[in-house]
């Protein structure tokens, strides 16, 4: 493929990766989730007072948030969208999309650094651009990079941490900074601080003859990385770091105990009984049939995630049209080029590790990590196929290539154009109400009346609501700091029960209501209430109500 045509197409895909990650980006998904709206608040804090929302200046270890330690990167990432664009939807949306572009184009140079050497150089160029080609139209991607998740920019780091360690196996003075990007993921999202450390020691071994040849250089590059793990470590290995993997493992589900137990009783508590029934194997069958979760088909090219956040739920986390090139570029991988094969499997494997330890599964956000590994799969997969019709002696192959490349070119189109559809045109009518939408709208809806009550009460039905009256009102972040009234509960997450003006409260106050009070809650109103307007979710039913005193 000549040079000229191979730019271009690279830049078209480009181009195109970043228009499905922008476009109406600030209506699709059509609210914040709490998660971004607090990203977004903290970083506008950071660009205000260089404090985040609890006081702390400038944390480098971890944005303690709602109580889930955030990592602190991504926080950080978002501060010159926001003071491009101000306190939005776009500013808060902007990082995932634009790594997450960047990320197809790292998709093209990790694919030609992987094969070179390995295959001409014309199949390699087409390799590459058909895999940055897949990951760009990938519903699994776009979904992902089309809201604040801090897993999208992570990921962006991870691929980039790849590249770098390949390329440093040649160019060995690239080890000073090839395993920075691996401690940059850790610095953003969970799932990251568990995948990176295995994944770069299955790359060390991998590499380990070449690494043993410039051990100085590699040597300086890891005392590098462990440097700049040094604001972040002592966070790690503390309890708060360990909170968020309490909530959610499988090994604290006492029912698996429950369970063992029972089944013990029932067999006398023989010795058999003991080896077959005890917790350790209950866990163990837990985590594998957790692991398994994440590769069932139905998820992965039929419905995806069962959380509509990470899934349209129309189309699989991959298209249907990609299964059986997926199993052939597998297996002819595994032929042709077992060590580069099987880096690739080892790459998903680390990926649904730390993930398949999680009570839900499967989830596409946990396990992004995976990415582009799938899209390379089932590129290998289409150049394999063209390739073994090209060997064919019938003469009319020729043909014969014509009719495969039609037929998969129009399941393609069919299959891109089915989720974009249903993406801009049904997606936010169908599920606004995941994406804690109405607080917003709500806030927009009384704020020429805002000024006229003493006090503002907002109910905590959607979730959070301080941090989006916060985040909508761009209240100055040091005025909160002296205002709020907050504290910690047993289980170590935050909650805020009000400043200035607002109060977030559950249910509605039992002296009855108030005067000189607004009210945002929920369906049923309390029969002495002056309803001013309702908010419905886009598909028309209730969701809020803003209303006082009659």
């Amino acid at each position: 493929m000549k040079k000229f045509w191979s730019i271009s197409i690279l830049i078209f895909i480009i181009c195109g990766a970043f228009f499905l990650r922008v476009n109406k980006i600030t209506s699709i998904p059509p609210g914040l989730s709490w998660d971004e709206v607090s990203i977004g608040y903290n970083a506008y804090s950071i660009l205000k007072t260089g404090k985040d929302e609890h006081g702390k200046f400038l944390p480098l270890d971890t944005f303690v948030a709602y109580g889930d330690y955030k990592p602190p990167l991504a926080v950080y990432l978002t501060v010159p969208f926001i003071w491009v664009f101000g306190l939005n939807e776009l500013a808060v949306r902007m990082p995932s999309s634009v790594f997450g572009t960047l990320t197809v184009f790292l998709t093209y140079v990790l694919v030609r650094e992987v094969f070179r050497k390995k295959q001409q150089k014309h199949s390699i160029e087409v390799l590459a651009l058909l895999s940055a080609f897949l990951l760009a139209v990938s519903p699994w991607h776009i979904n992902i990079s089309r809201a604040g998740f801090e897993a999208n920019i992570a990921l962006f780091f991870i691929v980039l941490g790849v590249y770098l360690i390949l390329v440093s196996c040649r160019k060995p003075k690239l080890w000073s900074i090839a395993w920075l990007p691996f401690v940059l993921s850790v610095y953003t999202f969970n799932s990251a601080r568990y995948f990176a450390p295995f994944f770069g020691l299955f790359l060390v071994l991998l590499f380990y003859k070449t690494i043993r040849e410039h051990w100085k250089q590699f040597l300086l590059g890891a005392c590098v990385a462990l440097l700049a793990l040094v604001p972040i470590l002592p966070h790690l290995v503390s309890k708060e770091a360990r909170l968020r993997f309490a909530e959610v493992n499988i090994f604290t589900d006492s029912s698996v105990v429950l369970t063992a137990n029972e089944r013990m009783a029932y067999d006398n508590n023989s010795l058999l009984g003991k080896l077959l029934h005890n917790r350790r194997v209950g866990y163990a069958l837990s985590y594998l049939r957790h692991f398994a979760d994440n590769l069932q088909p139905s998820f992965l090219f039929i419905k995806g995630d069962g959380n509509p956040k990470f899934s349209t739920q129309v189309v699989g986390q991959m298209y249907m049209v990609e299964a059986p090139l997926l199993a052939i570029g597998s297996i002819a991988l595994f032929v042709a080029f077992p060590q580069i094969a099987w880096m690739f499997l080892l790459w998903i494997v680390l990926a649904i590790v730390p993930a398949a330890t999680a009570r839900e599964t499967p989830h596409a956000l946990r396990i992004l990590n995976s990415l582009p590994v799938w899209q390379i799969f089932v590129a290998y997969g289409i150049t394999v196929v063209f390739g073994g019709i090209a060997k064919i002696t019938w003469k009319g192959k020729q043909i014969l290539t014509w009719i495969f490349g039609v037929a998969l070119a129009g399941l393609y189109i069919f299959s891109i154009g089915y989720y974009l559809h249903n993406y801009y045109a049904h997606y936010a009518k169908s599920y606004s109400g995941e994406w804690q939408y109405g607080y917003r709208e709500a806030l927009a809806s009384i704020k020429p009346i805002a000024d006229t009550y003493e006090k503002i009460y907002i109910s905590s039905e959607i979730g959070r609501p301080y941090m989006y009256a916060l985040f909508y009102t761009h209240y100055a972040p040091d005025l909160y700091l002296q205002q709020k009234d907050a504290s910690f509960d047993q289980a170590g997450f935050y909650h805020v029960y009000g400043f200035g003006k607002y109060r977030f409260i559950d249910t509605l106050p039992a002296g009855g209501l108030e005067k000189n009070a607004l009210y945002i809650t929920g369906s049923p109103v309390p029969s002495d209430a002056r309803i001013i307007s309702h908010i419905p979710l886009v598909d028309g039913s209730d969701r809020l109500v803003v209303f006082d005193k009659r």
